[in-house]
């Protein structure tokens, strides 16, 4: 038996960027560059300046310079039609002839998208390595029993809500065993891997503050952007870490999303960029936070709205009230 449903990240790989703006009719107003680069007036607004709107071709990604934002060929397709990720992603299997189908039989799930013209396996992008006791079971078979009443999440301030919202729990098999589990989505809800938050010295110095999956880039997401993006219009706020997000979204500031590090990489500069035009940034309270202001204001000033909030030398979001986080971004 199978289900209807649309593999995102292989949809993306799939499916060229070139190939919809011809679709769109868009390609021959642009011209082509170095690099498989067009530049041109915007599509999507309607613009007439000749460098406004630039394309990677080899990367899947576009970006207005002026006022739409940038994305892959998915964020694309929803703001020249209106419409929703979902639609979108139907749109783009139908005029490209990709099915994707989902087996279900009991615990076992298999995945594959297809070709309707040339069959061939496809494998979803940066798919991380998830080994399991019993075999390589699914991600979300790894999530479903997780104590979710583990001392050490209502010792960093989280409330019940907050901990179901975001999926946590402790994690007592496969390669996060002993560690907080927290699930990472993509910017379309799908879950892509989960961290594995270290409780004691011991996990630290063995393997790191976070163990991630294998094969996972942290680079090519952004921390709670699929919940954030519902109220991105107004602008999103960028924190560093997992908790720093989830504690701004318990103050009730649900617009928020971490980089999961200190560091902005392109893909995530896309991200953001195709998601809002105005960011408050909020990073740690020490040298490396301040560098990644710097970094922020370098490389995105020209394109969006930036505010920075200081904090305080050896602050960081995570452990501010309530109170206080209202105080400094209401």
């Amino acid at each position: 038996m199978t289900e209807r449903w649309i593999d995102f990240g292989a949809l993306k790989s799939k499916v060229p960027i070139r190939d919809v703006l011809a679709r769109y009719g868009h390609l021959n107003r642009l011209k082509e560059g170095r690099n498989g680069r067009l530049t041109g007036p915007c599509p999507i607004h309607g613009g007439k300046s000749p460098t406004a709107f630039n394309v990677d071709t080899e990367k899947g990604i576009f970006n207005c310079f002026s006022e739409c934002g940038g994305g892959n060929v998915i964020d694309l397709v929803m703001k020249l039609e209106g419409c929703d990720v979902r639609a979108a992603g139907e749109k783009l299997c139908s005029w490209f002839n990709l099915s994707f189908e989902r087996k279900k039989a009991g615990t076992e799930k298999s995945a594959s998208v297809s070709q309707k013209t040339t069959p061939k396996a496809a494998v979803p992008e940066h798919q991380p390595e998830h080994q399991e006791e019993g075999g390589n079971a699914p991600l979300e078979r790894g999530l479903q029993n997780l104590n979710q009443d583990h001392p050490y999440l209502f010792e960093r301030g989280l409330t019940v809500e907050t901990i179901k919202t975001f999926g946590l729990g402790y994690c007592t098999r496969g390669i996060m065993r002993g560690r907080i589990a927290i699930p990472i989505h993509d910017a379309a809800g799908k879950l892509v891997a989960y961290a594995g938050r270290a409780l004691s010295e011991e996990q630290v110095e063995a393997e790191g503050k976070y163990k991630l999956p294998r094969g996972f880039e942290k680079s090519r997401e952004l921390y709670n952007l699929n919940r954030s993006r519902e109220s991105a219009a107004s602008g999103l706020i960028v924190v560093e870490g997992f908790f720093d997000a989830m504690h701004v979204s318990q103050a009730g500031f649900r617009n928020v999303v971490a980089l999961m590090g200190s560091t902005l990489s392109e893909h995530q500069e896309h991200l953001l960029s195709g998601a809002t035009d105005r960011l408050v940034l909020m990073f740690d309270g020490d040298e490396s936070g301040e560098k990644c202001v710097r970094e922020f204001y370098r490389r995105l000033r020209r394109r969006l709205y930036l505010k920075e909030i200081h904090l305080e030398e050896g602050q960081q979001p995570d452990g501010l009230s309530d109170e206080r986080l209202k105080e400094l971004l209401g």
